[in-house]
This record gives C-alpha cells, structure tokens and sequence, in this order.
C-alpha cells in the first residue's frame, strides 16, 4: 500500500472512537418488521342465484271465503224471510195512539217501544182485549198497532167521526180502537169501520225495548169497554148450498 499524502493524514488521537453495537442493542433500536401478508388469492365469494321467478299467486283464498259467506247468507235467507213474515218479527210502535198501554214516554220524548209480534195464524183466535198488528184499509203499506174491543156479532156504541151512532160488527170483521182517549190521535174502527180478519198480522206479545217495560204484556187484564155489547148484533149468517 503507498504511503498518504502527508495532508491527509490523521493523528490518531483526533480519529473518531469504533462503536462496538451489540445484537440486542441493534435488535431494540430497530425491531424486525413482521412480513408483509401475501394477499389472498382465493376466488371472490359470489352472491347466491336469485330465486326463480314464479307466475303471481291469485287470492284465491279470499274469493272463496266471500263466496262462501255470500253462499251461506243467501241459503238462509228464505228461511229468515219466512221467520219474519210469518212467525215472529220485532217492530217499532210509534204514535200516541196506543198510550198509556205503550209508548207511555211519548208526550215527553217521543220515544218509541218495541215489541216482539207473533206472526203465525194472527187472525185467528182472536179475543176482546188483544193488541193486534194490521194493514191499514186505506194504505196497505202501513202498519198500525190496536186492540181488539169487539169480535164479530157484538154491537159498538161508536164515536164521533164514525157516521153512526151504532154498528154491529159483521162476521170475519173486528172492531179495533186505540187506548188514547183523544179519537184525534188514533186512526181506528171510528174512522175506518169494522176490519176483516185478514187485514191482522199479528198480534202484541211483549215489549222488548225499553228495558224497565221488557216482558210478555197482559192484555187478559184489560177491563173491557161498555160502549160494546156482546152478542147484541145482528149477524149475517152465510149458509152455504151443496
């Protein structure tokens, strides 16, 4: 090896002192680096297939319950029909006609009771003192509620606007007045005359509204009138020829 130049020589007292490192002093100044994680070469994860589409369900489900309700309202409907016009119904009075014996509220409140109405066979059996149901004779449309105070073969003493002092109730008739005792306020036989047996619907059993009058009505305790005399009219008979 040649020798230095002499101005590039260094005394050794002026060199910079050899650090001695150890491994463990290397090793926590500069801690290794964990490796790097290779990324993942696994495939993606791809979406499940959609489900195949399927033709729209019908409601069927629904149709079939309407039809059934309608089904069983309509197979029952001849059989309430005839349940409400020829056995029993319940029906409203209105007016004061029939007052105090029913609608006892009415000159207060105008309220109406209702009543239940046997319907079956009502013009037969009759007797003084029923409230009947009936077609009016001059407005079959219209219902009106009175009680029967003579059957065929008494004689009435009528009232005024009845043109006659007297009528004798002929046969298959009934004579038929309300409680009020305003003639003004009941339309009956003293306007009418005498009503046929087939013009009644059906005859009062009970009240069912309100509920402090609800039960059967007694009619059997009612006194009778002495403006009729039973058995004192002159009766048609019809005799019928073979």
């Amino acid at each position: 090896m040649p020798p230095l130049p002499p101005l590039l020589r260094v005394p050794l007292s002026h060199r910079a002192p050899t650090r001695h490192l150890s491994l463990t002093h290397s090793l926590r100044a500069h801690p290794p680096r964990p490796p790097r994680s290779k990324p993942s070469t696994s495939p993606p994860s791809t979406p499940p297939p959609p489900p195949p589409r399927t033709a729209p369900q019908r409601p069927r489900t629904d149709v079939l319950t309407t039809l059934s309700v309608l089904l069983f309202f309509a197979s029952w409907y001849p059989a309430w029909s005839f349940l409400t016009n020829n056995v029993l119904c319940i029906m409203s009075v209105t007016g004061p006609s029939m007052s105090p014996f029913l609608n006892t509220d009415h000159d207060r409140s105008r309220a109406g009771d209702w009543v239940w109405v046997d319907m079956w066979r009502a013009g037969r059996g009759l007797q003084r003192g029923m409230v009947v149901v009936y077609r009016s004779p001059t407005n079959a449309e219209r219902f009106a509620v009175k009680r029967v105070i003579a059957l065929e073969g008494d004689a009435v003493m009528t009232k005024a606007p009845y043109p006659f002092a007297r009528e004798d109730v002929p046969c298959g008739h009934v004579w038929i007045e309300g409680d009020q005792l305003d003639g003004n306020k009941t339309m009956d036989s003293n306007w009418v005359g005498p009503v046929s047996r087939s013009l009644i619907v059906g005859r009062v059993g009970g009240v069912v509204w309100p509920w402090r009058k609800a039960g059967r009505i007694r009619w059997e305790d009612w006194k009778g009138s002495d403006r009729v005399l039973v058995g004192k009219g002159m009766v048609e008979k019809i005799e019928l020829f073979h």
